[in-house]
């Protein structure tokens, strides 16, 4: 009997620990599935056993990171190296995700955004990886994903269907014979919008001439006039090269079964192939005997100024990134030398007078590249730039870095490495390890950072970067220097080359080739309408309405009071972090401030204080916290737009020993900046102004939007003014006019924070541990005592609304169209369904209409529970026939049916965009959002239980509301000036943004 109970004892002992290491029957050299386990390891900065494993039957590469994550990741990677600018890899990486063997639908990845649970879903082309990441929390998710996209890749129906690439790649399209022959496809729309980008041009023309031997000289995502060139033939032999699993790199992630995944992967895929003799190989680059240098032009609008609008490079090839320690070192040197306030580069440089704004970069390849950028400069400035630099580094390398300063550098990339403040940590993980992967034949080199960041660390005690200066930079004459100034009218003259090339391929049709290619058209767009029969939907697997939880996840906190404030504690795990939000209602400010806020909020940490100097004041930032900035966002209390809740938000982070710190230079920041150094707030100030600047002629589509909303809501007039063409403009007066109007500036700036920083205009929030909380309220109690007590005085502003319509005119190659207005002005109320109707237009209707079938590179629609419904494209070659396209909703969701299994998609897909795997501190500031928007549990219960009973029915009878929406006839559009104007009847204004 006792032996009997010994036994049963022993066995639940064996279970337990069978439970708790799951990999344990996993042993080096033994071949499980078809996968020898390679080496197996626990990798303390991923918190997890690591085993690697090769298929022995294929070739293929496999490591799994068994992380107690439910948050699983499956990923395959190809080593890709294109050898010209056609875009081949992403257009293969759209395409082969467009129907495979097993699942024979136009776009299995489209039917995968419609009804998954995933919490990632996408594919992504660089230059030397096509790589294919799924995550998802469900288990049988996962495995659907996993089926799925190893499917697209292997087994791509690319081979017998010409029109996928046609579609995704690009196509000549001739509707009749009177008519004319243009370009179209998705990726050839997509890139026409990436390099209307200055900022994508320099990248492109710095590589042609520094990689002109090797695949790092080609843009692997395909440069527009390239495109064409990409034959069907080449098409398909890329991927035959470079898509067998001998050249693949396998990346499971989480807490499925190990076992399982094997199995699985082996008997359905890999067991199938055997090993292919071509090996992916690319060649390094010969290093030059010289500095090049190079002038290149990029596109600007025909009216634009030309003056200050100059890039200025330098790039050096700088070692491999197999070398970790080098590569951190890198990092270290990109911040010491260039992007720290008080860098030696950027203090050089703005002494001397060249440029608004310099940064350097450091990217990692198999050769890579340091990079230091100059914006808003001119041509003439390129000698003095060049002197500037290499004098400076030169100094550097003599006197040597502030050591405060490379310390503070040190302690930032070690709080972020060692926090991993992600909830995507899968991804994270494959970002780390693909490189060493890659090209050492070692995915644990990249996951392993602190060796490399214990070397970095060697530069506090030696000349470590000094060194590095000297060799890489200063002796290296695999350089090259860069000036990319602006040509106006350059664009209508690419159009026109365009053209006259389709001009002269129709010239030489024959009468029967424009009969083929009209027959041709037609066959792509009927394929492109038509919809996949119920018999191959059905081989997506998906899940069951069974399968999804009816239970919300409730994020809460705890309102206490320290110090006479009211602080929002939400209590998590954070491993002794701190994340502090210090909220400060800014309608305490008079509305011609608004814009102010936003200035403040890019000003403050860069500043002088009464105790520190700037370049002081950030070492000591860097040294103390994880992290700080401020910044402007909103809440509508009730979802109600007139409800609006404006605040100033000063973040951030900090380990417990260092709250006091935190709190000490959060009182530096806020009380004691010094507005009235001229010479510093105008270097500011112009800095500012040149990124804002940069991201209005890379951010079509969020300055259309913001723009559009500015027309009718008070949320999307304070955007505007905060982040919109009148923050552009109001800067760039700033900007322009500032030795006339410093004073005012200095006497705005100084108003602004002392009418927010009132001790009783502040509410704090904290996410960290119950036990932590006391070393927070502590520093808290301190910190508050510190700030104004005066009583505020809240201000009701008034906001004017006009119906623009505008056309906002830019070099781009590409159009943004938006359209929309507010339900709730109309009478409608919210209801959980609109998610799901949100779904099925935007994964639908748009998505076939505005991106298959138009071209552009995305279409989508967004409703929320504000009332803010909107219609937008991304990288759109149309603009009329997408609104035309808008305008027949209507009559699509009029004859929308769809049986149970079509609405249990569209349902699963709408609740996989409520739910998602979140880090501690996002469910903190989730938490808060609930507390000023005054969100109730039984309200998001009500919203998660109409999801999951829209009906067919449901969906028809939101038609009335969708017409009264589109009929309000609000729209604006960011787009190219011909094309703009061409269609001027359709707007109000014409704005031409470079005035």
């Amino acid at each position: 009997m006792k032996r009997k109970t010994a036994y049963l004892f022993l066995g639940v002992i064996l279970a337990f620990l069978t439970a708790c290491a799951p990999n344990e029957k996993f042993q080096t050299g033994k071949q499980y599935h078809g996968f020898t386990l390679v080496e197996k390891k626990f990798v303390d900065e991923v918190n997890a056993e690591c085993l690697l494993f090769q298929h022995d039957k294929s070739g293929a590469r496999l490591l799994k990171i068994a992380a107690d994550d439910p948050n699983k990741l499956f990923n395959i990677a190809f080593k890709t190296a294109p050898e010209n600018d056609c875009g081949t890899p992403h257009i293969m990486e759209h395409s082969v995700l467009n129907g495979s063997k097993n699942f024979p639908v136009k776009s299995p990845f489209d039917v995968l955004m419609k009804g998954s649970l995933n919490t990632f879903l996408n594919a992504m082309t660089g230059s030397d990886i096509t790589t294919y990441p799924v995550a998802s929390m469900n288990n049988k998710d996962y495995f659907n994903l996993v089926h799925v996209y190893l499917d697209a890749v292997l087994n791509p129906l690319i081979y017998e269907d010409p029109k996928i690439l046609q579609q995704e790649g690009w196509h000549h399209e001739l509707e009749s014979k009177d008519g004319e022959v243009v370009y179209k496809g998705v990726v050839y729309n997509e890139m026409k919008g990436a390099y209307s980008s200055p900022q994508r041009e320099l990248d492109y023309q710095i590589n042609k001439i520094l990689f002109p031997d090797n695949t790092y000289g080609v843009s692997s995502g395909g440069y527009p006039t390239e495109i064409p060139k990409l034959t069907y033939e080449a098409f398909v032999d890329f991927h035959k090269k470079y898509y067998h699993p001998g050249n693949s790199y396998i990346l499971l992630y989480g807490d499925a079964d190990l076992d399982k995944e094997l199995q699985f992967i082996d008997v359905e895929y890999l067991s199938g192939y055997d090993l292919s003799t071509e090996k992916v190989e690319i060649p390094l680059q010969k290093p030059f005997s010289a500095m090049q240098e190079a002038e290149k032009t990029y596109a600007a609008s025909d009216d634009a100024p030309t003056n200050d609008q100059t890039f200025l490079s330098l790039s050096f090839v700088a070692g491999q990134s197999t070398d970790r320690a080098l590569a951190m070192t890198f990092d270290v040197l990109t911040e010491a030398l260039v992007n720290h306030e008080s860098a030696p580069l950027r203090l050089a440089l703005q002494e001397a007078g060249i440029g608004k704004d310099v940064r350097a970069s450091f990217n990692e390849a198999k050769q890579n590249t340091f990079q230091i950028t100059v914006q808003n400069a001119n041509p003439e400035d390129k000698d003095r730039f060049k002197e500037a630099v290499f004098s400076t580094l030169e100094r550097v390398v003599e006197e040597g870095l502030d050591k405060t300063m490379v310390e503070g550098i040190l302690n930032r990339m070690e709080f972020n490495m060692k926090e991993g403040n992600t909830p995507q940590k899968g991804l994270m993980y494959l970002m780390l390890s693909y490189q060493t992967w890659f090209f050492a034949d070692n995915p644990f080199i990249g996951l392993e950072f602190n060796a490399p960041l214990e070397e970095a660390k060697k530069s506090l005690e030696t000349n470590l970067l000094e060194t590095t200066v000297a060799r890489q930079l200063l002796n290296n004459p695999h350089a090259l220097l860069m000036v990319l100034k602006p040509e106006p009218g350059l664009q209508a003259k690419i159009a026109e080359a365009t053209e006259q090339e389709l001009k002269a391929f129709q010239e030489g049709l024959s009468e029967a080739d424009k009969d083929k290619l009209i027959v041709e058209t037609e066959a792509l767009i009927e394929h492109q309408k038509r919809e996949d029969t119920p018999e191959a939907l059905a081989t997506i697997p998906m899940l069951e309405l069974a399968d999804i939880s009816s239970d919300i996840e409730w994020f809460e906190v705890n309102k206490k009071t320290v110090s006479d404030v009211s602080v929002l504690h939400h209590d998590a795990f954070t491993n002794g972090i701190l994340y502090s939000n210090l909220y400060f209602d800014m309608r305490t400010l008079p509305v011609e401030l608004i814009p102010y806020a936003r200035l403040l909020s890019s000003v403050l940490g860069k500043l002088n204080t009464e105790n520190y100097s700037f370049g002081e004041l950030d070492n000591e930032l860097n040294i103390h916290t994880g992290g700080f900035n401020t910044y402007t966002t909103t809440y509508l209390e009730g979802h109600s737009d007139e409800n609006l809740i404006p605040k100033y938000v000063v973040y951030g982070k900090s380990t417990t020993a260092k709250a006091g710190k935190m709190f000490e230079l959060t009182n530096e920041v806020l009380n004691n900046s010094i507005f009235n150094d001229t010479e510093r707030l105008k270097e500011l100030i112009s800095r500012h102004q040149a990124r804002v600047d940069s991201d209005i002629k890379n951010n079509g589509f969020g300055y259309a939007m913001t723009r559009l909303r500015s027309y009718y809501s008070k949320s999307g007039m304070y955007s505007e003014q905060t982040n919109g063409v009148e923050y552009y403009r109001f800067i760039t007066d700033l900007s322009e006019n500032f030795d006339d109007k410093s004073e005012e500036i200095i006497a705005q700036l100084a108003k602004t924070a002392e009418l927010l920083f009132v001790k009783e205009n502040m509410i704090g929030a904290i996410t960290c541990d119950k036990k932590d909380f006391e070393a927070y309220s502590a520093n808290f109690e301190t910190f508050a005592s510190n700030l104004n007590a005066d009583a505020p005085q809240l201000n009701n502003w008034e906001f004017n609304f006009e119906m623009k319509n505008e056309g906002l005119t830019s070099a781009s190659k590409v159009q943004y169209v938006v359209k929309g207005y507010d339900f709730k002005k109309l009478g409608y109320e919210y209801n959980g369904k609109m998610r799901v109707l949100n779904q099925i237009i935007s994964t639908d209707w748009l998505q076939n209409q505005v991106r298959v079938i138009g071209g552009a590179y995305g279409g989508f629609s967004g409703i929320s529970q504000s009332g803010n419904v909107f219609f937008g494209s991304y990288r759109d070659p149309n603009l009329a026939e997408t609104i035309e396209n808008y305008n027949n909703t209507p009559t699509y969701l009029e004859e929308f049916e769809a049986d149970e299994k079509e609405m249990t998609r569209y349902i699963i897909g709408t609740i996989a965009q409520m739910d998602g795997p979140m880090t501690a501190s996002q469910k903190g500031n989730r938490a808060v959002q609930y507390y000023f928007e005054k969100t109730t549990p039984e309200e998001l219960k009500a919203e998660r239980e109409a999801v999951l009973s829209t009906t067919s029915d449901d969906i028809k009878g939101m038609k009335e509301m969708v017409e009264d929406i589109l009929n309000q006839g609000a729209i604006c559009v960011y787009g190219n000036e011909e094309k703009v104007k061409e269609n001027a009847d359709l707007f109000g204004e014409v704005v031409n943004l470079s005035e």
